[in-house]
């Protein structure tokens, strides 16, 4: 589990992991610091120009990121086009969810229920279902 004294962990997996978000964040981007990898439920999608994951069956792989100060919160999520006090036209809707491996709390975008779907990321997702 996560405690405020050492930040939140934030699981991502798209634009927002290491190799990606350096030039599109560059501020951010000093107060994130990857602490690993993980396993989160849910499906990834290719939306034309970013991937989502959407909360559903399946397994997906995830970078795990320690937010380092509290004030990047309003960056990340200005980036992935969520508003706390409009999720309904928000595109992304940030989510406290319990990680499959390792077994800590970590935030994440999932992709608004009312967004269409694009096509199913296979290669991103373990083939893995729950029923």
């Amino acid at each position: 589990m996560t405690d405020s004294a050492h930040g939140d962990l934030l699981a991502v997996y798209g634009t927002l992991r290491q190799r990606s978000i350096f030039q599109k964040l560059p501020v951010a981007v000093s107060r994130l610091h990857v602490v690993g990898r993980g396993l989160i439920r849910g499906r990834l999608f290719w939306q034309r120009t970013f991937p989502a994951l959407i909360e559903d069956r399946g397994i997906a792989r995830v970078e795990l990121v320690r937010i380092g100060e509290p004030k990047v919160w309003p960056d990340l999520d200005s980036y992935e086009g969520f508003d706390p006090t409009n999720l309904r036209c928000s595109l992304f809707i940030r989510k406290k969810v319990l990680l499959l491996n390792p077994r800590l709390i970590a935030w994440t975008y999932f992709l608004n229920s009312g967004i269409p779907l694009g096509s199913l990321l296979l290669d991103a997702s373990i083939s893995i279902e729950f029923r």
